[in-house]
């Protein structure tokens, strides 16, 4: 049976050379996960909704695609399958520009376009200019907004052939063809193959476990003999601190710190955090729909000694967004010396773009705001295989109601919600808000524990001079 290169493929490969692997080889096809089939749905959807609006203004010029119609050059030919040689590519409108020349025009399921809608378009360019003899110069993408996106298709050729290349090779010539190892990224959680390549890597104790690791940093440890996790964990060297110098050198996360913590199953510092708390604590986590560039839900946890409330201001509609955010100003103005905490640089921007949208004053904002993943990025090592909130927060005993709590996820519940209004998302979407708040209160608590205790915490080492450790009979002692 002949192997077909698709656009799917192609653009698999752009994210994960062993995902287009089992794409073209694997009869095994994975799951997809509730988001990519949502945005297909919609991707559907708005295609529909197109091609009627084509139909009807332009009724006696609209044929579906054939090789008749091609050949004729009708000036507008509709859900065209394209193939030259071992391409083959879907294209949901061809428009006909002069006499020997289409351009393709394809419908996306987001408000926004991305490298990957990019990339699929020129590889519809690309096929279709082995077709017609002439690459068509741009084509267009159609967002969920219904604006057309025009793009330079030849701007891209050289990314396009850098990927194209590889999997001719591998569809010409079956005896250099091997299955590229599990090497977990960041397209991973959305990704129908993501169980089996966990699974994967897990058994074999893979690098890429280790949140940050590239394929280029694997490649330079395989060199050196260094295949696993927990191979990785013996390179780590203790070292003496320098003299405090008048311009340190930035911060860099250590991975093999990282790996000896996971090894040892001890958290290691390399400096302490330097919190400073007070009575009242404000805790931040901003919800989302980044395609739309809507923020819908501004979640925060009010801490006043041992009395704990949690405030969520939700947005029905991108209309509500600004009542929402003047909402949230009213509260947080109510405790001017409060710290904000938050994680990660998703919420300072956040704040700082809702505030220039709706023509306020942010600075004294952005003076509380303490951003704890600072607090903990190369300088405390939990024995995990990343420093997100949800892994963190995770082995200090912070939990989530649904299993699959995530940033994806949420958004899948916000899709749903739009779509039935039904409140049983609104209340997940809520619940997963507040949890997100606790578990950033329960992180901050146990890096101040750390910070006042660090010398007497049996869990806690030092990554430049160990503790000395006592014997089972002195402990008793």
């Amino acid at each position: 049976m002949a192997i077909t290169i698709t656009d799917e493929v192609l653009v698999a490969y752009s994210q994960c050379p062993r995902k287009a692997y089992l794409l073209l080889y694997s009869e095994e096809r994975g799951q997809l996960h509730e988001y990519h089939q949502i945005l297909e749905q919609r991707r559907l959807s708005n295609q529909c909704k197109h091609l009627d609006i084509l139909r009807q203004n332009n009724k006696p010029n609209v044929y579906p695609h054939n090789d008749e119609n091609f050949r004729k050059g009708c000036e507008l030919l509709i859900n065209a399958r394209l193939t030259a040689n071992e391409l083959q590519a879907d294209c949901d409108v061809l428009t006909k520009v002069n006499k020997q020349t289409y351009e393709p025009t394809i419908f996306i399921g987001t408000h926004s376009v991305n490298d990957s809608d990019r990339l699929r378009l020129m590889f519809i360019g690309h096929v279709l200019g082995k077709i017609q003899g002439s690459p068509p110069v741009t084509g267009n993408l159609v967002a969920m907004d219904g604006k057309p996106s025009s793009i330079k298709l030849q701007q891209g050729q050289k990314t396009l052939i850098s990927l194209l290349d590889p999997l001719q090779q591998w569809v010409a010539n079956d005896s250099s063809r091997t299955e590229p190892p599990a090497i977990l990224n960041k397209h991973c959680p959305i990704c129908q193959f993501r169980t089996q390549c966990g699974t994967k890597a897990e058994q074999e104790d893979n690098l890429s476990r280790l949140n940050g690791v590239t394929p280029r940093a694997i490649r330079r440890y395989e060199r050196k003999g260094i295949f696993t996790v927990k191979q990785l964990s013996y390179l780590f060297k203790p070292r003496k601190r320098k003299k405090r110098a008048k311009n340190p050198p930035p911060t860099i996360h250590n991975i093999e710190l990282q790996a000896l913590a996971i090894r040892t199953d001890r958290i290691y510092l390399q400096e302490l955090p330097t919190l400073t708390r007070q009575e009242t604590e404000l805790f931040l986590d901003i919800e989302s729909v980044p395609d739309q560039g809507l923020h819908y839900l501004l979640g925060l946890l009010v801490c006043q000694g041992e009395t704990v409330t949690y405030q969520p201001f939700w947005a029905n509609k991108a209309d509500d967004e600004e009542s929402i955010w003047q909402a949230f100003l009213a509260l947080v103005n109510q405790y001017p010396a409060a710290p904000i905490y938050h994680y990660g640089s998703y919420e300072p921007r956040t704040i700082a773009k809702l505030a220039r949208q709706h023509a306020t004053d942010s600075e004294n904002l952005n003076k509380r705001m303490i951003n704890v993943h600072k607090q903990i990025y190369g300088k405390v090592y939990f024995p995990v295989y990343s420093n997100r909130l949800k892994d963190v927060a995770r082995f200090v005993g912070a939990t989530w109601t649904h299993p699959d709590a995530s940033g994806l996820q949420s958004i899948v519940w916000r899709y749903k919600w739009d779509e039935t209004h039904e409140n049983q998302y609104k209340d997940m979407l809520l619940i997963y808000n507040e949890e997100d708040c606790r578990a950033l209160k329960l992180l901050v608590e146990e890096l101040f524990k750390i910070q006042l205790s660090a010398n007497t915490l049996p869990e806690v080492d030092f990554a430049d001079q160990y503790k000395q450790r006592t014997t089972e009979a002195s402990e008793k002692v």
